[in-house]
């Protein structure tokens, strides 16, 4: 997950820079700024620039928050949707309708939901 994560960055930033790069270039060559098009061909890289720049900020601000609640001496939770979400599947779903925990496979990712949800079909029949 960390490398598709850095990859994905990195796809990110190239892009960003790429788009920055289009502008300065307009900027040099275009010779009048200040028209339709000069205006267009600047603020629409420069908002889609930003958009790129959305995934490596939200990486960089969350390690940022991670840094100061470990040099405050708080523990560090899961987001607080992530704690609700558990919260009310525990509290709304039956026992009989919990599934055991996630499968793996050979690398050690989860498996699909669909497939947790046969095998543990499998299970209860052959345990009848």
């Amino acid at each position: 997950m960390k490398n598709e994560q850095r990859l994905l960055t990195l796809i990110c930033l190239i892009a960003a820079l790429g788009l920055f790069a289009f502008v300065a270039y307009n900027f040099i060559a275009a010779g009048s700024v200040i028209s339709t098009d000069g205006l267009f061909f600047t603020v629409v890289p420069i908002v889609i620039a930003l958009g790129f720049l959305a995934v490596p900020a939200q990486e960089f601000l969350t390690r940022r928050l991670e840094k100061r609640r470990i040099a405050r001496g708080e523990e560090v939770k899961p987001s607080a949707a992530a704690a609700k979400q558990a919260a009310r599947a525990a509290s709304t779903v039956p026992a009989a309708l919990k599934l055991p925990p996630a499968l793996k496979d050979v690398r050690g990712r989860a498996m699909p939901p669909d497939v947790n949800r046969m095998v543990a079909e499998m299970n209860r029949g052959s345990g009848q």
